[in-house]
């Protein structure tokens, strides 16, 4: 064998003598790097990823804003709900009536000492009555609503006397707002009862023919003249919106806690253009719709068996309409007796006394 044969056969065999040497080893060769990054990963703590942790409940902001609504009336003041009509012919203790309720309240401690009714007086009455039988009490405010002309030959100012009117109630809905915040001590302002409000509907049917539809009319008396009623189609419209706008600003004082009383006389009851016998309240038609209560008054002249009048009359109010209380529907009462020859004896109506409309 040549000697690079023999080398060649020297070198296989002694790697096959190393192989089996490595072979034949129980325990495996680690290179001095290899074990030193094995004992470094045995004594560092494996890194765990790291957990979100649920936040704690948060309260959600409502997103629509009647869900905030929604809360708030939950919990809402004890409200009126006393808007009532007070109706009947003249001189019946319509006004002496919703009166005497307030101050019987003041009188025995169930209003404060200077809590408040305030009168919007078309008619005068409630002045009337306060000057009469409570003389200059500062329980009783009685505003006049008329604005008069200057230089003309019709009395009222018209769209001046609508926006008085409406002046002094948004000027009740901010009083009754402030009595309502948290804190207040101040005097409340109870009730509100506007008088004659039939007079504040022909206010508003004189600003829609003279003013709201340019007819011309220079003033309230031309506006009436027949050839001018006749020949316009008067937009009926536009005078019960007008009227209304004290509907919208009453409901706010009744949400308030303001007692609301309108305050009216009666009309002939027309069909088809004839009389029908009856009466009916005089205010804009759909008045007996928007109020809660009507108390209906009259005056019954008693009589003897044969006929003849005895000399007493009896001032009675019938609860012609009270969706609040059932019981009361259709029941009267007696406020008012007088005698000839003999004092007058005044009841009251203990129903609006002690609150059970």
């Amino acid at each position: 064998m040549s000697g690079f044969g023999a080398m060649k056969k020297e070198s296989i065999e002694a790697l096959k003598q190393e192989i089996e040497a490595i072979a034949d080893k129980t325990e495996p060769v680690i290179s001095k790097e290899v074990d030193t990054a094995i004992l470094k990963a045995m004594v560092t703590p494996v890194e765990q990823p790291a957990v979100e942790e649920e936040p704690a409940a948060k309260k959600q902001t409502p997103t629509n804003p009647l869900e905030a609504e929604l809360a708030s009336i939950a919990n809402l003041q004890q409200q009126s709900h006393v808007f009532c009509g007070v109706v009947g012919h003249e001189n019946t203790g319509k006004s002496g009536t919703v009166m005497d309720a307030h101050m019987y309240n003041v009188q025995n401690g169930n209003y404060g000492a200077d809590d408040q009714l305030w009168a919007i007086d078309f008619d005068g009455g409630a002045a009337a009555c306060r000057s009469a039988h409570y003389g200059n009490t500062a329980n009783v405010r009685v505003w006049s609503p008329w604005v008069m002309q200057e230089n003309n030959r019709t009395a009222y100012d018209y769209p001046g006397t609508h926006q008085r009117q409406m002046d002094i109630l948004m000027f009740a809905l901010g009083k009754a707002k402030e009595q309502s915040e948290e804190g207040y001590e101040g005097p409340r302002l109870r009730n509100l009862l506007v008088t004659a409000v039939d007079l504040f509907d022909q206010v508003c049917i004189n600003n829609m023919k003279i003013y709201d539809m340019e007819t011309g009319a220079k003033d309230a008396i031309e506006a009436s003249k027949h050839v001018i009623n006749t020949k316009i189609g008067w937009n009926w419209s536009i005078r019960s919106t007008r009227f209304h706008q004290m509907t919208a600003v009453c409901r706010q004082l009744m949400n308030n806690g303001v007692n609301v009383f309108w305050e009216t006389h009666l009309s002939p009851e027309v069909f088809n253009d004839k009389e029908t016998g009856a009466w009916r309240p005089k205010w804009e038609k759909q008045s007996d719709n928007v109020l809660n209560q009507i108390m209906w008054f009259r005056k019954d002249k008693i009589r003897n068996e044969d006929g003849k009048e005895t000399g007493e009359v009896r001032y009675e109010v019938e609860f012609y309409k009270c969706k609040t209380n059932a019981k009361l529907q259709g029941q009267v009462r007696t406020v008012f007796v007088t005698k000839r020859g003999e004092d007058p004896v005044w009841y009251g109506l203990p129903e609006l006394r002690d609150g059970m409309l």
